[in-house]
């Protein structure tokens, strides 16, 4: 099999060499042509072999033919007996001794009007030729003609036997229109297969192609430059297009790197005016609200970074490690500081299942989570985990306001707030759901949201198992 891909594939190459062949219109032409051809050939073949149609006597048949005839003038010249009288005679032994010929005499002053209908049709025929010829009418062969010339006649023999095989399929296929239609459809099938493996194979390409690129794969696929002319130039064109998306997506990543890392100086040192300020005048409202606001924008910078890695980072550093493990102490922190507000959280128990994860992305996935519940949350919140075939699936429920049907898809975008229930005076940046879903998408995973009949919103991480 690996040498007839290396075959299929130089020839693939070759072909695409050829302009005219490597043109998706011009493989469309040929196979049209090349379908047309086929059938075309196949129907004069079978007539060729067609006993219905003019066709030489084969050698052994004519001269056996030839020697009766000469017997038979021989006879009638010792006898002085009239050639027709003779072919009457002998046609009429034919008919007691069921002999497999006839003859017909035709003299050259003799009309066509008393001979049999298919004899008068191949005479017209045979008129231009001195080569004997033969043809079938229905169970007859008839064979002619055989110029004979005497002192005392002249004219013309024609010799009919009949003829025992039958008549091959190939050729009562093409006494119907609907046989032949049928013919050209099973010539033309292996062709129209072939040129829609072409079409459909580059189409496939692109299709899955396209779901990376819809995934947030932005990944060059090579094979998208080969097969027809025009599939190679949209494919090149689609990788261009690729590789232009990754440089600006890598160019505003390192933008918000860049500008995020430039913060955390004049962030620092706004901070240290202040403890120095505290020190000096000692501590004042003003002075607590600038540090609420440092501490507000270091971790807007802090989530900022975070969200920029994910972004750029193609692979992570993973571990294999239990589901248990992995998160409850982040649980039983997120339980400590509900129990903080008067909130409360209920959580099922982690099943006993292994997991391959970067350990500190996954468990910052679920602390985004969770913790956002317990700002928006009333009084409860639920964890609940069920282990699937596919993988781990975690639902985060609250009882808060929830959010609109028209949003649930929007507040895993970086920044987006959804009213002024949940903006900054809550103490979020806009951030959080935004990492948990870059992360989830980072280990294969999906995350979605969705409102609970009862009230509040539900939160879904589906975690790959392996």
């Amino acid at each position: 099999m690996g040498r007839l891909g290396l075959w299929r594939r130089q020839l693939a190459e070759r072909w695409s060499r050829v302009p005219f062949l490597g043109s998706l219109y011009g493989r469309v032409f040929i196979i049209f042509w090349l379908t047309l051809l086929a059938v075309l050939a196949a129907v004069i073949w079978a007539q060729r072999e067609d006993p219905r149609s003019l066709h030489a006597i084969p050698s052994p048949e004519k001269a056996r033919i030839q020697a009766q005839l000469e017997q038979l003038v021989a006879i009638s010249q010792q006898r002085e007996i009239p050639i027709a009288v003779m072919v009457a005679r002998q046609n009429q032994h034919r008919g007691h001794r069921r002999t497999p010929y006839k003859l017909y005499w035709v003299p050259d002053s003799a009309t066509l009007g008393s001979l049999p209908r298919e004899l008068r049709h191949f005479i017209s025929q045979t008129t231009d030729t001195d080569v004997p010829m033969q043809r079938l009418y229905h169970r007859n062969m008839l064979a002619g003609p055989f110029p004979v010339t005497t002192a005392r006649e002249a004219g013309t023999f024609y010799h009919a036997r009949r003829w025992q095989p039958k008549l091959p399929f190939v050729l009562k296929i093409l006494e119907k229109p609907q046989h032949l239609l049928v013919v050209t459809m099973l010539v033309s099938t292996p062709l129209l297969l072939w040129l829609a493996y072409t079409l459909t194979r580059p189409a496939r390409r692109f299709q899955t192609a396209s779901q990376r690129v819809a995934k947030g794969q932005l990944v060059i696929d090579p094979t998208l430059e080969q097969g027809p002319k025009e599939f190679r130039d949209a494919g090149r064109g689609f990788n261009q297009m690729v590789t232009a998306l990754n440089q600006m997506v890598t160019g505003q990543q390192q933008l918000v790197s860049d500008i995020s890392h430039e913060l955390r100086s004049p962030l620092t040192r706004l901070q240290m005016a202040r403890a120095l300020a505290a020190r000096e005048l000692g501590d004042s409202e003003v002075l607590a609200r600038i540090e609420r606001e440092a501490s507000q924008l270091e971790a807007l910078i802090s989530e900022l970074l975070t969200l920029s890695r994910l972004q750029s980072q193609g692979h992570l550093e993973r571990e294999s490690i239990n589901a248990q493990v992995l998160w409850q102490s982040v649980v039983d922190d997120a339980q400590f500081e509900a129990g903080q507000q008067g909130k409360q959280i209920e959580a099922t128990p982690f099943p006993d299942v292994a997991l391959t994860v970067n350990v500190r992305l996954a468990r910052s996935a679920l602390d985004n989570v969770l913790r956002n519940a317990i700002r928006y949350a009333n009084k409860h919140v639920c964890l609940s985990v069920m282990s699937e075939q596919a993988g781990l699936n975690i639902e985060i429920q609250d009882d808060g306001p929830g959010v609109p049907e028209t949003m649930l898809t929007d507040i895993f975008r970086p920044f987006y707030r959804v009213s002024a229930a949940r903006d900054r005076q809550s103490g979020g940046t806009g951030l959080g759901l935004a990492i948990t879903a870059q992360a989830v998408q980072q280990h294969g995973g999906q995350v979605s949201a969705a409102n609970h009949p009862q009230g509040g919103l539900v939160v879904r991480l589906q975690w790959p198992s392996g």
